[in-house]
Parts: structure tokens; sequence; C-alpha cells
């Protein structure tokens, strides 16, 4: 989920108030972080790890440099410097430690084009070499990557390495499209063959078409599935779906993003 600093509380309150086990929330600032952690605690979320601890200069701090946080009821474990990105706040990693084993959880936040192109190319690339290797433990990773640009029914994925002419198709785009469009593939597609799977679509398939964030465009209002779930076979994913009604209410740019798996079947 998108956090909003002055509504740490609301935010909070709707998304504890479907009691989940694991919270993950980007786009959090260094100074908004502690009300986050306040109102986690307020509603019995003791275990909590934000990514600005691993930041090592000052600097960074003092921006608006936006960083993600992790919240449990049950322990949690940092695991820090996992990945090589220009800007390690934009990823945290721990271990849940649950009644259903131990899970290596990881939530990103995939900077936009707009702050800097070669620093979107730089985190995926960092995220995908990261997570390329099997795992003895189950993964999670889920987040705001900031893409795709598209998916059509047939399961295709138009990544913002690629652009549509005027006859429809779709192609690369001339200078940086091969990078762009291979760093963004890698981690929605090239993930699974080390089981970390798009749990939406492995869910619902692609006959269901759903947004998380909309923007316009040229007049036109266009939605985009930004923020995603990606996690091992062994979870047995049950359910996946984005909560609208908390964008709707202004309480984040982003719909949440709620997964539910089935604890049985991991031990």
């Amino acid at each position: 989920m998108s956090g909003i600093g002055d509504r740490a509380s609301s935010q909070v309150e709707a998304i504890c108030g479907r009691a989940p086990d694991i919270i993950a929330f980007q786009d959090v600032t260094a100074g908004s972080a502690p009300k986050y952690r306040a109102e986690l605690e307020h509603h019995g979320y003791f275990s909590i790890i934000d990514s600005f601890q691993f930041v090592k200069y000052r600097t960074r701090l003092m921006s608006r440099s936006i960083g993600e946080i992790l919240a449990s009821k049950w322990p949690l474990i940092s695991y820090p410097e996992y990945f090589d990105v220009p800007w390690p706040e934009k990823v945290l990693s721990c271990f849940f430690i649950g009644p259903w084993g131990d899970i290596l959880v990881h939530t990103a936040h995939i900077p936009p084009v707009k702050n800097s192109e070669w620093k979107k190319y730089q985190t995926l690339e960092g995220i995908y070499k990261g997570l390329a290797a099997e795992s003895k433990y189950p993964r999670i990773l889920c987040g705001d990557f900031n893409t795709p640009q598209e998916e059509l029914s047939d399961g295709t994925i138009v990544t913002w390495g690629q652009k549509r002419k005027r006859d429809g198709e779709v192609v690369l785009e001339k200078y940086r499209g091969q990078r762009w469009d291979s760093a963004e593939r890698n981690i929605l597609e090239g993930l699974a063959k080390f089981d970390l799977h798009d749990v939406f679509r492995h869910v619902n398939g692609y006959d269901k078409n759903d947004f998380s964030f909309y923007e316009k465009l040229n007049g036109r209002r266009i939605g985009r599935r930004y923020d995603h779930v990606l996690a091992s076979k062994s979870l047995n994913p049950l359910e996946c779906r984005y909560l609208h009604d908390l964008r709707k209410a202004g309480l984040s740019e982003h719909s949440p993003i709620e997964a539910v798996f089935d604890p049985k079947m991991s031990k």
C-alpha cells in the first residue's frame, strides 16, 4: 500500500481491520515512518522493520526519499543488503517467522522514469539478480513496480520499453527499448522460473482485467496494474484482489493488493 504520512492513522486502521499476517507499505518517507510505527503498534503489530535503518548517507534521510515498511504480529528478522540497487531504501527484505514456517519476504517500490529512467532499470535489474536463484525458503515479493504498461487478454505483457505504432503493432522503443523491456520482463515473467509467480494471474487468470492505478493521458483515463504480489507455489495462493475502496476513499493513490494463502500447504 502507498504511504501518505498525514493519513497514516486512517491507512493503518483500514488495513489492520482486515487482520493481515504481513503488512507492506511503500512510499513512506523517513519523516512519516515513525507515525506508521506508532499506529501499527497501536493495532498490535509490534514486529516492524523499515528500510531507512539501512541507509548509509544522512542526506538521503533528510530528503523526501521514499522507503518501505514491513509489519507483522509474528516475528520479523531483517535481511539487509540483499539487493544491489542504487537507492537501498527502495527495497526491504526480512524473514517472516510464523506458525507455517519461515518465509522470505521482500517489498519494493520501483522508482518511476520521471525520477530517473536509469535508476528504474538498475533497481529492476538488481532485484532480478538477487532473486534469480533457487531458494530453500518460500518467498514473497510485493510492491509498486511501476510496470507493465499494458496486459493483453492472451497474457501478453507490454512493457514501458515498448510502444504501439499507429496500426496497433507493438515494437521496442528505438534507443532504450531493449534494456528497459528486459529489465521489466525479467521481473514480471522471468522470476517464474525461480518459483516467484504472479499471484493475481495465478488465481484470476487473464479473463479478469483489473488495475491498481489510474492516470490521465491525452484526455483519457488509463488504468495500470502496477502493484503486484509474486510468491512461491508452495504457499498455495487462494485469493488475490485489489482494495479499490481504499483508493476511492483517498487513502492511497494506488489500490492496495491483498493476497490470501493457505498456510496448511506450506508446512
